[in-house]
């Protein structure tokens, strides 16, 4: 074998049989939009409906105030997935994935906002500059506000990709996994615990468990669990519990009536034994059509729901029933979500994909044939 064979084997990414797609992991990641988005409308306090939403809303409210879960129901998922994704992958194949994941219809929804802005006053009024900044979707490393409130997990996901670059560039083994995900949620408490500035920023202490855990959970989807992976889901799961019964003050103010820590911690242990259950569990054979639809919209519509609908609500709750708002205020989220991803995610997608990868390979190549 020549050393030119011999190199190329050497940065050839191990394939990773194509696997059947979850689909009721699609139906789940809907179900945590939609969770967001009732949060948004009807649970937390907002000025537009005039009063309280557990005024406006007394009935609904006793469930949507707990939708803010649904933010770290994404981040379980999205510890599966992104692992998932991740697995045998080259950093170029990994990196342009992402890319061509969620920057399209982020951009969409900016230009649609900063376009919102121009005829309602109601929202953020972001500067022009801030708008500017927050297409790289890095705005909050310098404090720079978010156009749409919701945009805030997503500092949080490019860190957890970040990790996972690095990941890869060291090597993703089953091994590395168990000790990764068992050792981070201490390290980056620890981090916080030591005002470790810079680490605690990195490691994102609040919700590395949840990250933490759907990596696990993948494990078991993947080739089954064993003691050690059990016990690292198990340290996990608490320490997400942990979060959610201590988030329940701060939930409470914002919603300004009560959130009980117990029915949070609670909605955490379901969330992960759902995620469990529909990708290795008894539900894993769930595979209606139907939900990867769902699935596809999830991204587009957690982006645009938020100025959107408090736009439909600020405009028309006046003159109309507080039930036809609402539903046309998600109707009209609805409604910008599959414009998005038919307009155009599935049109920017590929092609981004492969511009990214091939530019990434071709800066890679240089230093690949110099080792």
């Amino acid at each position: 074998m020549t050393s030119q064979s011999v190199s190329a084997a050497s940065v050839t990414s191990v394939r990773v049989p194509p696997r059947p797609r979850l689909r009721g992991l699609d139906g789940l990641r809907f179900l945590a939009a939609a969770a967001v988005m009732g949060y948004h409308f009807t649970g937390i306090g907002i000025p537009q409906w005039g009063s309280p939403p557990y005024e406006v809303f007394p009935g609904l409210n006793h469930v949507t105030r707990y939708g803010f879960l649904g933010v770290q129901l994404f981040f379980v998922i999205s510890g599966f997935v992104i692992l998932m994704t991740a697995y045998g992958k080259s950093i170029s194949a990994f990196a342009s994935s992402r890319v061509a994941r969620l920057y399209p219809a982020y951009w969409a929804a900016i230009v649609l906002t900063v376009a919102l802005q121009l005829v309602w006053d109601g929202g953020r009024n972001p500067t022009l500059m801030e708008s500017a900044l927050n297409l790289t979707m890095l705005q909050e490393a310098w404090d720079v506000p978010n156009v749409q409130g919701a945009f805030w997990t997503l500092w949080y996901e490019m860190k957890f990709y970040l990790l996972i670059g690095v990941f890869i560039l060291v090597g993703i083994t089953r091994r590395r996994v168990i000790a990764f995900a068992v050792l981070w949620p201490l390290v980056a408490e620890l981090a916080k615990a030591t005002d470790s500035g810079l680490l605690s920023s990195l490691l994102i202490p609040s919700y590395a468990p949840y990250f933490a855990v759907g990596m696990l959970l993948f494990l078991v989807y993947k080739d089954r669990g064993d003691v050690a992976v059990w016990l690292g889901i198990a340290l996990n799961t608490v320490l997400c519990m942990r979060q959610g019964y201590e988030y329940a003050g701060n939930a409470t103010e914002n919603v300004g009536a009560y959130v009980s820590p117990v029915v949070c911690g609670l909605v955490v242990l379901l969330m992960v034994v759902l995620v469990w259950a529909l990708s290795a569990g008894p539900l894993r054979h769930v595979d209606w059509k139907v939900l990867s639809t769902l699935g596809a919209l999830t991204y587009p519509l957690y982006l645009v729901h938020g100025q959107f609908g408090f736009a439909v609500i600020d405009v028309m709750y006046d003159e109309w029933s507080r039930w036809v708002v609402l539903g046309v205020a998600v109707a009209v989220s609805v409604a910008l979500a599959v414009l998005l991803h038919y307009g155009v995610e599935n049109r920017l997608h590929d092609r981004l994909r492969a511009g990214v990868r091939d530019g990434l390979e071709r800066t890679l190549a240089p230093s690949r044939k110099a080792g």
